[in-house]
């Protein structure tokens, strides 16, 4: 019986064994994925809540401290990695539960600490780049328009985007939110 190994999107063999490099590349890509979903969704309680002005510099700061919390995020797993590589030396036989790591792990454990660490310098990387940051805060930034005008219509459907239209589209969210507002004082008070 032969069995037919699927192929991923880039054509490449799924195998038992991932190379540290796919490994470290798609962590850094659901990072990236999670950074501008969090970018947006700030952008949006930003604009909407809390009246706030656009600023670059401020924008630029908050993308690199998120990526930096995912980074030192990562440099404690690996540290908890580490101390199970310091308790699994030395123990033999068979594991009682998926994290009752033995000296046979001790090598995975280790790849495992390095691959997190590496993830770790990345993000960082990331995080200087200003270029890399002004880009995933006009992705964020787009994403948070096209969200914020379809909002005041039906979910399926896209505003154009044009300018005028989408001002527009804010102003009528701004009054439907300004009116929900003083619905719920007049209930609370």
């Amino acid at each position: 019986m032969t069995i037919e190994r699927p192929e991923d999107a880039r054509g490449a063999v799924f195998s038992p064994r991932a190379k540290k490099s796919d490994v470290v590349e798609d962590a850094v890509a659901l990072a990236v994925a999670a950074v501008r979903i969090a970018v947006k969704n700030l952008l949006i309680v930003r604009a909407l809540r809390d009246h706030a002005d656009y600023e670059q510099e401020w924008w630029l700061r908050a993308t690199a401290h998120e990526f930096e919390v995912i980074a030192r995020e990562k440099d404690l797993d690996a540290a908890r990695v580490d101390e199970d590589r310091a308790l699994a030396k030395g123990r033999k036989g068979k594991a009682r539960h998926p994290a009752d790591f033995r000296t046979r792990d001790v090598p995975k454990l280790k790849k495992r600490a390095r691959i997190l660490r590496t993830i770790a310098e990345r993000l960082r990387e990331l995080a200087t780049d200003r270029d890399a940051l002004a880009a995933l805060i006009e992705e964020a930034r787009q994403g948070a328009l096209d969200e914020i005008a379809s909002a005041r219509h039906d979910p399926g459907r896209r505003m154009e985007s044009d300018p005028k239209a989408r001002e527009a589209a804010l102003a009528l969210l701004a009054d439907d939110l300004a009116e929900l507002a003083r619905e719920r004082d007049a209930r609370a008070g």
